[in-house]
């Protein structure tokens, strides 16, 4: 039997969905026979997760086919369509935690929970923490959007959690008023979550430059290969978790053809070899020229 690597994507997105699943049921259950309402719109919350994860899946087994003649720079992107959606999601949820704290401010409708739905609240804001943590942890390994946007899907859960569990246990002790006062703050902070992912897809959308740190590094791995005076250019596109290169280098004047084309080689080849989450590189030789050459991004 082969070894099950929970740090691949796909691994990591089939772990996730299958928490979400029991979850919402275990929640859904709780709330009910619990009495709570707020219970019961949490597990709602971890129904819509499970889209939000299959909708990551479906992106990442996507995004892994090879490109071909309709799509020759690959399907890569097809992991930030699914963050974007993502963040629908969670957009979503922040709307409906809003909307649910709104009306149990204006309706005065309360009623005091059973011990089962605060002790659902309290054990899904753990799972779901421990969640959050590891699937965030995969996706920056592996640099996938759709793999981190879904880690803070799970962090929006146990913010909606949290919401609950303040509102069962205000209940219970009296303070009806907690329940809708947290949930309007984590109505607000899941919002702000759900824009800040919509930022950073958009980013990559819309061929956005990378951070500086990938710049210098395939900066400095492409000065170490031998008869290179100067990068000229380098500009980086992300597609999903991949990056392609485009770079012109600068080398002596006197250089052949086909010197210069093995310089330009060595240079692909080492990008390709050292800088992490590189699918494709196109390097361009240029003659040196001091008084001309200048780095671009």
């Amino acid at each position: 039997m082969p070894k099950v690597n929970f740090l691949d994507c796909k691994t990591c997105t089939l772990v996730g969905l299958a928490t979400n699943v029991a979850l919402a049921i275990f929640k859904l259950l709780a709330g009910i026979f619990g009495f709570s309402y707020a219970m019961v719109a949490d597990a709602i919350h971890s129904f819509s997760d499970c889209f939000a994860t299959g909708t990551v899946y479906i992106g990442i087994r996507i995004g892994e086919r090879p490109a071909d003649e309709s799509h020759p720079y690959g399907h890569a992107n097809a992991e930030t369509i699914a963050a974007f959606l993502v963040a629908l999601v969670i957009l979503a949820t922040g709307v409906f935690v809003g909307i649910d704290a709104v009306h149990l401010i204006t309706n005065k409708h309360f009623e005091t929970p059973a011990m089962i739905a605060l002790a659902a609240a309290a054990i899904s804001i753990v799972i779901k923490e421990g969640m959050f943590r590891y699937t965030l942890k995969v996706g920056e390994r592996n640099n996938s959007p759709a793999v981190i946007a879904n880690a803070w899907d799970h962090r929006s859960d146990a913010y909606s959690s949290v919401a609950a569990l303040v509102g069962i246990l205000g209940a219970r002790l009296g303070f009806q008023y907690l329940d809708p006062i947290a949930g309007l703050a984590v109505s607000a902070l899941i919002i702000k979550m759900s824009l800040t992912l919509f930022r950073s897809n958009i980013g990559i959308l819309m061929d956005e430059r990378p951070g500086s740190a990938i710049l210098d590094e395939i900066r400095a791995a492409a000065l170490e290969v031998g008869g290179i005076k100067a990068i000229d250019s380098l500009r980086v596109h992300r597609r999903g978790s991949t990056f392609t290169i485009d770079i012109e280098v600068a080398v002596d004047s006197r250089l052949t053809v086909e010197q210069g084309h093995q310089v330009a080689t060595e240079v692909r080849s080492k990008l390709l070899s050292e800088v992490e989450h590189v699918q494709d590189v196109m390097v361009h030789v240029n003659p040196y020229q001091p008084r001309q050459t200048s780095e671009m991004e």
